[in-house]
């Protein structure tokens, strides 16, 4: 091991004490309602209903959340912290082996410098990072869960659809990714991820109660196709109990962004920044519009992939499309975007380090696409700007017009050795 390398393994210990230490100084936060979640379940009450505020709660997870909710609240809430703060290091350190071995086989002559590649990409995630691992959030985790799974099918192994399911029964916000699994025909892994996730999903209802958690089931469904067929968002008395209310700025999915464009707020409370007004219905058939858009583009570049490199990438856009068309986007859950980046910053030193085998056009933008995406989505957060400027940036939705760059910068890389070196890009 290189002195550099020793050096990040140190800062890697240290980031790892880092987050469990801040996880056991933390109050309140998700991790505590996942807890009180797992205790209403476990007792055979509605998990969904906080009995000590009121109000229904968690109302976008479905009710095999029990997986991860139940454990949790059988431990004290100190150990709980602690443990689910390790499970979130040990994705963090499966990424790196996964990543570092993907490199070795995609990116040869980059695998002695994977660490410091990783570093990189970590830190272009890094407030989502920091947000997702403050209070116990399960992004990371899951995150993981469905890369391993993809990538595994895609190396042949059914099995990954284990990993996958899974992901998607803990929160099925990274559905689309059964699309490509669809579209690159891999039968096998799809079949064991549906399967999987079936019996993983009913498994929970073994010990609730069969009749009960299918009523769980039902409600849980029905919430979400009316919450997803909502027409006036910033009306919260529409909002199914439990779900997201009329936000204030801090939901970053695509159609809230189109809504905030063509909508004045209502009473979200959050800043006018709409710049047209079109009825709810209009403003909701735009976003739609764009979501069939952004889906049909990143399925046909998925359908017409050709080899192992083009395959891995086309597979990562699924990643900001999915938060994009999910209809609840929080910035924590941008820590899935780990390995995109991963692969956009070997993409991006590659001609550096082996010019035959890049285009020289690429190592002079997509290294600038990199910084001002940082810059933007990173580093103008609330501890840096204060709270004013960073709820307008909320507003304008910065991070999901970003995204929508960034999935076609992916498409962009995935297939620009297609062209000719030296030939203009489009």
């Amino acid at each position: 091991m290189v002195r550099r390398d020793r050096w990040l393994a140190f800062l890697f210990v240290a980031l790892a004490l880092l987050i469990v230490a801040r996880a056991a100084h933390k109050h309140l936060g998700v991790l505590a309602r996942n807890q009180q979640w797992g205790e209403r379940f476990l007792a055979h009450q509605d998990p969904y209903f906080d009995t000590a505020h009121g109000v229904r709660e968690h109302g976008p997870y479905p009710p095999s959340m029990a997986w991860m909710a139940a454990p949790l609240a059988c431990l004290p809430t100190l150990a709980a912290r602690v443990v689910w703060a390790l499970l979130q290091v040990v994705a963090l350190a499966l990424f790196t082996r996964r990543l570092g071995r993907l490199t070795a086989e995609l990116w040869p002559t980059l695998a002695p410098h994977a660490p410091p590649l990783f570093a990189l990409a970590l830190l272009l995630v890094s407030r989502f990072f920091l947000r997702d691992t403050a209070g116990g959030g399960g992004n990371l985790v899951y995150g993981y869960l469905a890369f391993a799974g993809v990538d595994a099918a895609l190396r042949g192994r059914a099995r990954g659809g284990v990993s996958l399911a899974a992901s998607l029964v803990l929160k099925p916000n990274l559905a689309p990714l059964l699309l490509f699994l669809a579209l690159r025909r891999r039968w096998r892994a799809l079949a064991v991820t549906l399967g999987t996730g079936a019996v993983l999903f009913c498994a929970p209802g073994l010990y609730y109660g069969p009749s009960a958690y299918a009523a769980l089931a039902v409600r849980w469904g029905h919430d979400v196709i009316d919450y997803v067929s909502l027409e006036d968002l910033h009306s919260g008395a529409l909002v199914p109990d439990g779900l997201p209310p009329a936000e204030d700025a801090m939901n970053q999915s695509l159609r809230e962004a189109v809504h905030r464009v063509l909508r004045p707020p209502g009473d979200s409370g959050a800043t006018d920044v709409h710049l047209f007004e079109v009825s709810p219905g209009a403003a909701s058939w735009v976003a739609r519009g764009l979501e069939f858009l952004l889906a049909a583009g990143v399925a046909a570049a998925a359908f017409t992939a050709c080899g192992r490199r083009e395959e891995l990438l086309t597979s990562l856009a699924f990643f900001p499309l999915a938060l994009l068309c999910s209809p609840v986007t929080w910035k924590a859950h941008h820590v899935v975007l780990l390995p995109v980046f991963y692969f956009l910053v070997c993409e991006a030193v590659e001609p550096s380090v082996s010019p035959a085998q890049g285009s020289r056009k690429r190592a002079q933008w997509l290294p600038w696409f990199l910084f001002g995406y940082w810059f933007v989505c990173d580093l103008l957060s609330q501890e840096v700007i204060g709270d004013a400027p960073r709820d307008l940036l909320q507003t304008l939705s910065v991070v999901t017009w970003f995204d929508i760059v960034l999935l076609v910068v992916v498409l962009r890389v995935a297939f620009e050795r297609r062209r000719p070196l030296g030939s203009d890009p489009l």
